[in-house]
């Protein structure tokens, strides 16, 4: 009933003591003062309250004779509609809150994505390459050679940035030492240039 007028609250509540029988059909109810008084509300809340009842058939109210107790079943139907519509504001409500927050993941999506290409396009200023690490194993037939003579960089597109040989790590190599089976080149390159390297250095 929360949400809803007092006076339907009432009307609802008198249609379950009927529904119950605690208000039995023939029965006369009390004058509006008294029932004004049982609920603690207004003689007009109570008159609302009554008018709900006799048009949904409940109740007969006569001038002078008071209000008097007619439909059980009816009483019943009163019942069920109040849930349905009670239900349908409570879906509409529900829906409501559901739009409002699918708008505020939109926005926040939005948001996102805007920070994300932004940060792409500042890493792009940085550097358009990320470094990767490949060991020459025994497939490749070129060990000895410097990266020089092995023509590295025209055939791979790729920088390399370091040598692990051992524990030795050599930074910035430079084109005349040689690769050596067991070292791990440090390059800088996009995916593409990874797998020039790596045909590069299975390559007889």
């Amino acid at each position: 009933m929360r949400g809803s007028s007092r006076y339907s609250q009432i009307a609802l509540d008198m249609a379950h003591k009927i529904v119950q029988g605690e208000l039995t059909i023939g029965e006369k109810l009390y004058g509006r003062s008294t029932l004004a008084s049982l609920y603690n509300v207004s003689p007009e809340t109570i008159r609302r309250s009554l008018a709900l009842l006799s048009q949904a058939g409940i109740v007969e109210v006569n001038q002078g004779s008071g209000v008097t107790i007619r439909s059980k079943d009816l009483a019943y139907e009163f019942i069920e509609k109040y849930k349905s519509k009670n239900s349908l504001v409570s879906i509409k409500k529900e829906l409501r809150k559901l739009v409002k927050q699918k708008k505020e993941m939109e926005n926040h999506m939005y948001e996102l994505i805007n920070n994300l290409i932004e940060y792409s396009d500042n890493l792009k200023h940085i550097t358009p390459y990320n470094p990767f690490e490949i060991e020459i194993d025994e497939s490749y037939q070129n060990a000895g050679r410097t990266v020089a003579e092995v023509e590295f960089w025209k055939k791979t597109g790729g920088t390399i940035i370091a040598i692990k040989r051992g524990e030795e790590m050599i930074i910035s190599p430079g084109p005349n030492y040689t690769l050596n089976v067991g070292d791990t080149i440090v390059v800088v390159g996009d995916l593409d240039v990874y797998y020039k390297v790596k045909r590069f250095l299975s390559q007889d």
